[in-house]
């Protein structure tokens, strides 16, 4: 996701942050946050029960449908299938199979299933991964709890940060809302480096305005962003 020179480029930056501070930054950058396999069958389902009642109020018909997908077991049954509407339910039920299928395998590509999450399902995954790796680099620990996750995820193009209490009460959200529209203005044109850099001056001087260097840098935390 980021090449040595953006690794590079972003180390420096959280060194020369944590140097005016005793808190810390971390950053990591997911690939994704979540694989989201709901999503297909949802829009398959919605699609397969929407739309052979569109279908059928402009003018198609099941029975024509399913003429159209006969095999030779169907052919041989036919006359077997004496009522009108036995046929028309089981063309019913062919297109919305059909359609379940070539929903779920279109929907189900990257690219495709990303696009089709819903927005407020992406913010919660991104939100509790964000929230799950804060914990794990042990930021709630620090003393004062004078830490800060910022957490990119890229195929949610979508940027967290996680303050502990210490910092959070004294800067509030205004801060961190500023911090995470920086970065994604960068990221959206690409500058992953770049967003991550723009976010972490912005929250080292929150860092260094309420807790400044107390002596040696202690450096408890990696300089270097984590991908996941």
């Amino acid at each position: 996701m980021l090449n040595k020179a953006e690794h590079d480029a972003v180390r420096d930056a959280v060194a020369a942050a944590e140097a005016r501070t005793s808190g810390e930054i971390f950053c990591v950058v997911a690939a994704q946050s979540a694989h989201y396999g709901e999503v297909p069958f949802g829009w398959a389902s919605a699609v397969a029960l929407a739309a052979p009642p569109v279908a059928l109020a402009l003018g198609v018909r099941p029975a024509a449908l399913l003429a159209a997908f006969q095999n030779d077991w169907v052919a041989a049954h036919t006359a077997a299938i004496s009522s009108a509407m036995t046929t028309a339910l089981i063309g019913y039920g062919a297109l919305q199979a059909v359609l379940f299928v070539a929903v779920a395998a279109v929907a189900s590509m990257p690219a495709v299933k990303i696009a089709l999450t819903p927005g407020s399902l992406k913010r919660s995954q991104v939100h509790k991964r964000a929230m799950e790796q804060f914990f794990a680099r042990g930021l709630p620990a620090l003393e004062e709890q004078a830490g800060v996750l910022i957490y990119v995820s890229s195929a949610e193009r979508r940027v967290e940060i996680i303050a502990g209490e210490g910092i959070h009460g004294k800067v509030g959200d205004a801060t961190w809302n500023r911090a995470v529209a920086s970065a994604l203005e960068r990221i959206r044109r690409g500058d992953a480096a770049g967003g991550l850099i723009a976010a972490i001056e912005i929250c080292g001087a929150a860092l260094a305005e309420h807790f400044p260097a107390d002596g040696e840098r202690s450096n408890r935390l990696p300089d270097d962003v984590a991908e996941i």
